[in-house]
């Protein structure tokens, strides 16, 4: 078919909508005529989105430090996955030698109201003291109990050493150290560092609406990530998504952004050589064997598969003869301008 036949038929299929919808096999003639099955497709990628490797919030463990540190070193870089009882850090300064007889003192007061909690305990049940000596009692045990629980939960991290100037801490657990590098001083109550579980890292996007709900998985390079959740709330016109934990051949670090493609879930998606698709009517169609005739049934382009498209065809299509050959000359025909 030469090119002013292929320009008019480009033409005609944009411009004439009365166009039939069927043709005869016979009509075609001597044409070569090349039939294939719409292949059915689980999920095709979308649009590329932006994403990064991180973690919801609380699924982290933090160590707070429990007074003001003037100098810290770390033995390990931000993101550096550490197995638990690893050092990790290094605190020095003359309050070190402060935070170990703090701990001390808190003990021996916490072990000394529990003493007095329990020996009381008895006389208030028998009425031997009054109600507000008890309360007084208790309040101090209970006062004393967490100062030296929030003290012992951070010395169980220190490592033995005879440095009173220094302070060896180890990992709690085994993951991926968080911390700010830039910092220079912390003070009481603020994170020294912060530790994430592998399974607790994700990678999270931002989806829009119109597809969040169909969106099985996202594609990064090589790697296939299945979505955990979905954000109830929106923020506009997008939502936010978590995968599942990438696996280390993801080779994906904490911090690093990514781009994504979502692989959308379609139960009427179909792959089909790029020949087969024609215009009719101002719509994409394709031709399906019906018996003895071609029916034109319109589709809905989703992408591209290499040398094939990926189309969104109402109705099942397993099993149904698509023509991939021959089909400008078909169409022709249809739009009533004969064969070649």
């Amino acid at each position: 078919m030469n090119r002013k036949l292929l320009a008019g038929l480009m033409l005609l299929a944009a411009v004439s909508p009365a166009a039939a919808q069927t043709l005869e096999l016979a009509a075609l003639g001597s044409l070569e005529l090349v039939f294939e099955r719409a292949v059915p497709v689980q999920a095709y990628p979308g649009e590329a989105v932006a994403g990064e490797v991180t973690f919801r919030n609380g699924e982290d463990f933090k160590v707070p430090s429990p007074g003001r540190v003037q100098q810290i070193a770390y033995l390990v870089e931000p993101g550096a996955a550490v197995g638990q009882g690893q050092p990790f850090a290094v605190l020095r300064g003359p309050e070190m030698h402060h935070f170990e007889i703090s701990y001390e003192s808190s003990k021996a007061l916490a072990e000394g109201a529990e003493r007095r909690f329990k020996n009381n305990k008895a006389l208030y049940q028998r009425q031997a003291i009054s109600e507000s000596r008890w309360l007084e009692i208790s309040e101090q045990y209970y006062a004393l109990m967490l100062e030296y629980e929030h003290m012992r939960h951070f010395f169980e991290l220190v490592a033995e050493d005879n440095d009173p100037d220094a302070l060896t801490l180890k990992a709690p657990l085994t993951g991926f150290i968080i911390y700010d590098a830039v910092t220079t001083a912390i003070a009481e109550g603020d994170t020294i560092a912060a530790f994430v579980p592998p399974d607790a890292v994700r990678v999270r996007v931002t989806l829009p609406n119109a597809i969040s709900a169909d969106v099985a998985a996202l594609r990064i390079g090589e790697c296939r990530l299945d979505i955990e959740r979905v954000s109830a709330m929106t923020d506009g016109f997008f939502v936010k998504a978590w995968t599942l934990p990438p696996p280390a051949s993801c080779e994906l670090k904490l911090g690093q952004q990514v781009l994504a493609l979502p692989m959308i879930q379609s139960a009427s998606t179909y792959r089909l050589p790029r020949s087969a698709v024609f215009q009719l009517a101002r719509e994409n169609k394709v031709l399906v064997r019906r018996g003895d005739a071609l029916t034109a049934v319109a589709v809905e382009l989703l992408g591209t598969q290499g040398d094939n498209y990926l189309l969104h065809m109402p109705g099942s299509f397993e099993g149904a003869d698509v023509l991939v050959s021959s089909v400008s000359a078909a169409q022709g025909i249809m739009l009533g301008l004969g064969g070649e």
